[in-house]
């Protein structure tokens, strides 16, 4: 029989701060494509899990002033954790805004106004990831990685000056460049377009290449894409798999 006194049920609520700053930084669910009452109720449900799971003993919290400090360093925590994750995304976020950017796919945000200010297929890029993500077994990965971080990083153990910032710069580094390696593809094909369109206009100037190029760019840019989709779903995948080992050693699961 289980019994939640006080104690207990204050450490359940700094394990929810912590899952649920996470589960809030990572697209996987804190996207425009889930609803905003999921979270809270998906961070309620993990936190509670971990708690049975890993049989966390209670802390003996005696005041308010030591509630709060507590708070504040599983907040951050999970705040950092989840953005350690979220770089992993964000490689694929910035590859498809590369993309549209350049071949014109960028103006598809005009005929959806509900969508937030990112292009249709940056979103959709986002879901693939989402999707191989899950199929190479992330979620376990990522929910291992939660329950190993509460043994390596018990509750109100965490200092934010034993990180070093060096490592987050060279993952956002690392990101940015991932994804531009991967839109590299179909930016070779747009500008060797551009080209070809600069000088036809050059020889032949009574034809409208701002009628012509913006279809001709579009219809490029995806042919491009479709026949280069194999090539980077294979390198997604091997990025995914070392990216995750990265993961699981900050968390203290490696």
């Amino acid at each position: 029989m289980i019994v939640l006194d006080t104690n207990s049920l204050l450490t359940i609520l700094l394990m929810f701060l912590r899952v649920f700053s996470f589960v809030f930084m990572v697209p996987l669910f804190g996207t425009f494509f889930l609803p905003a009452f999921v979270r809270p109720y998906l961070s309620v449900a993990i936190a509670f899990s971990l708690f049975l799971f890993l049989d966390i003993k209670p802390l003996e919290i005696n005041s308010a002033l030591q509630f709060t400090g507590l708070a504040l360093q599983e907040v951050l925590f999970g705040f950092l954790a989840g953005f350690f994750l979220r770089l992993l995304f964000d490689t694929v976020f910035v590859a498809g805004e590369v993309i549209a950017v350049n071949t014109g796919l960028g103006f598809l945000m005009m005929f959806l106004p509900q969508q937030p200010q990112t292009t249709v297929l940056a979103g959709f890029s986002t879901l693939i990831a989402s999707t191989l993500f899950l199929s190479l077994g992330g979620a376990e990965a990522v929910y291992i990685g939660l329950a190993q971080s509460f043994k390596s990083t018990p509750i109100g153990s965490f200092e934010l000056f034993s990180l070093n910032g060096k490592v987050f710069l060279m993952l956002f580094y690392k990101s940015f460049s991932m994804g531009v390696k991967i839109a590299l593809p179909v930016l070779i094909a747009a500008m060797l377009t551009n080209i070809i369109l600069a000088v036809i206009n050059r020889f032949i100037p009574q034809i409208n290449v701002f009628m012509v190029g913006l279809p001709l760019q579009v219809m490029v840019g995806l042919t491009v894409l479709m026949l280069s989709i194999p090539v980077i779903g294979l390198v997604l995948i091997s990025y995914m798999r070392e990216y995750m080992m990265n993961f699981l050693r900050f968390v203290g699961a490696g």
